[in-house]
């Protein structure tokens, strides 16, 4: 009997083998940079959305090349030049196992707006949507009040969050889970998000692949240092900007994987055109100037020329990144291949402002972030030092990104220039146009990002011409028009920045363009 035995547990073990076997439950601690909220209609900023995209679905889908492709919706049109059709893909239910129905993105579009106390509203991909038509539970009609061929890419940024749910949910019910109910691959357990991160768990009747992971642990660590050692000991399986410094040793000594791409968000100077006088604009005493200096074109072509964009790239950013004189990134609607980087020259820079009527310059403050992008406040030191070479008196003012949104909140901004970055994922460069450089509006949909207080009537005029185009003549417009904004320098382009991914040696990870960090995009190594 006792070898019976034996034989019976080897032939049991061996069926076993053969048999398919649960996956074992596993965990991915992945460590980001900025605290995030999981209110997918607050704050539309990078750290924010990476988070939502763990939970819900957008209205449409983009994958990791900023592409758009099926996901909820699995299908979209343009029926009319002024109406857009979405067909839902049936059987897609919400993580409390409600059925996702064309009326959830109706309230969805429709609670954007009414979300109180936003610093940073999604309303801007709301522009031209005028109605929202509930044709049946699978189809939706967006009726807009003119013709808007980036529609789709709007759709990209629309979270769908469940009207059930919703109904009469506050940003901190979202917070605290309660409200944070989507149709995504995860969703939050252990209440909610704080400041340190949150939790989440693999949602079994999500309709599209199910991620490799069962746990996802998302921690908040603001220091690229301590990240990178939290990887290196092995408390973290994944995390996002790698100093920079460490990328060619760590690529070197193989003990981790390091994966790279330029994204499509450029970083620029953002200059303050419309304040007169502008308070942190001074003279040699410390006074205000009477008159805002920026409001000349050369002297903020002079600022431009001030700045070597290579030495940024090189010394700044150690090669992980891309130097641009354009601010529409590569592959976007508006780039323009022949555009050169313009190579800094502080004398040509100091003859500017002499000419300007600044031979001695003048006290200038530019402001930055020191915990949103990579390197930002390094960057924003550099360029200080670049702009100081010119005559300036410069002063930089660093502050955590918690400090530094609220105080660029278009039509407040009293900063002369501060320092950040913009992504493109949401369409070709009708967006900036339409956003950055219109004048602003009441409503927000047309200048909602224009910090500047820059307004062209003109301008205006052309923008809305170019923004309702759907023939073959729109890019060749889109490019004589970014050439004509970027000459008047109210942004100052710099570089292209790249996302830096680290991993242990054990999990692939492949970066998104919109350098959005989710869960989904990590496999275990083969």
């Amino acid at each position: 009997m006792p070898k019976l035995t034996t034989m019976l547990r080897r032939l049991i073990v061996l069926g076993a083998i053969g048999l398919p076997q649960a996956a074992p439950a596993q965990t991915l601690t992945m460590a980001v940079q900025s605290t995030f909220g999981i209110d997918p209609h607050f704050f539309f900023n990078g750290p924010n959305m990476a988070a939502a995209r763990h939970i819900y679905d957008t209205v449409i889908s983009r994958d990791e090349n900023s592409r758009q492709v099926p996901g909820a919706v699995e299908s979209w049109r343009a029926v009319e030049p002024q109406i857009w059709e979405l067909k839902l893909r049936p059987g897609v239910v919400f993580h409390d196992g409600t059925p996702f129905t064309a009326d959830d993105i109706a309230f969805s579009i429709a609670r954007i707006p009414d979300v109180p106390g936003n610093i940073g509203p999604y309303t801007i991909n709301l522009r031209t949507i005028s109605r929202v038509e509930v044709v049946d539970p699978l189809t939706v009609r967006l009726h807009t009040s003119e013709p808007n061929p980036v529609i789709p890419g709007q759709m990209t940024n629309v979270f769908i969050v469940s009207a059930r749910a919703a109904a009469q949910a506050s940003t901190q019910d979202f917070n605290a889970g309660r409200a944070a109910i989507g149709t995504g691959p995860y969703r939050v357990v252990g209440g909610g998000v704080t400041p340190s991160g949150m939790q989440l768990e693999r949602f079994p009747g999500y309709h599209g692949t199910q991620p490799a992971w069962s746990q996802v642990n998302v921690r908040v660590v603001a220091n690229d240092a301590a990240r990178l050692a939290g990887l290196l000991a092995g408390d973290f399986d994944l995390i996002e900007d790698v100093p920079l410094g460490d990328v060619a040793r760590l690529r070197r000594e193989g003990r981790v994987n390091i994966a790279a791409r330029p994204t499509d968000r450029i970083m620029y100077l953002s200059l303050n055109v419309a304040r007169d006088p502008l308070p942190l604009a001074v003279d040699g005493a410390g006074q205000p100037l009477p008159v805002n200096p920026l409001s000349d074109v050369r002297v903020r072509q002079a600022l431009s020329l001030a700045i070597d964009r290579a030495a940024l790239v090189d010394r700044v950013m150690e090669g992980q990144a891309v130097a641009s004189g354009q601010l529409t990134p590569e592959g976007f609607g508006g780039y323009d291949p022949a555009a050169r980087v313009p190579a800094g020259d502080a004398a040509a820079a100091r003859r500017l402002l002499a000419e300007a009527g600044y031979p001695d310059g003048f006290g200038l403050t530019i402001a930055c972030s020191n915990d949103r992008y990579v390197n930002d406040s390094r960057i924003c030191q550099a360029v200080g030092q670049m702009l100081s070479r010119a005559g300036l008196k410069m002063n930089v003012d660093v502050t955590p990104s918690t400090v530094f949104f609220p105080r660029i909140r278009p039509a407040r901004v009293t900063l002369p220039m501060h320092f950040v970055g913009r992504s493109f994922s949401s369409g070709d460069a009708s967006y900036v146009l339409s956003t950055s450089f219109h004048t602003r509006e009441p409503t927000g949909l047309l200048g909602g990002a224009n910090r500047a207080g820059f307004s062209d009537p003109a301008l205006d005029a052309r923008i809305r011409e170019v923004m309702v185009r759907m023939d073959a003549g729109r890019e060749a417009a889109l490019r004589a028009m970014m050439q004509d904004v970027e000459a008047m320098q109210v942004q100052i382009p710099l570089y292209v920045q790249m996302t830096v991914i680290g991993t242990r040696r054990s999990i692939t990870y492949t970066p998104r363009m919109d350098e959005q960090v989710v869960a989904v995009h990590a496999r275990p190594a083969r």
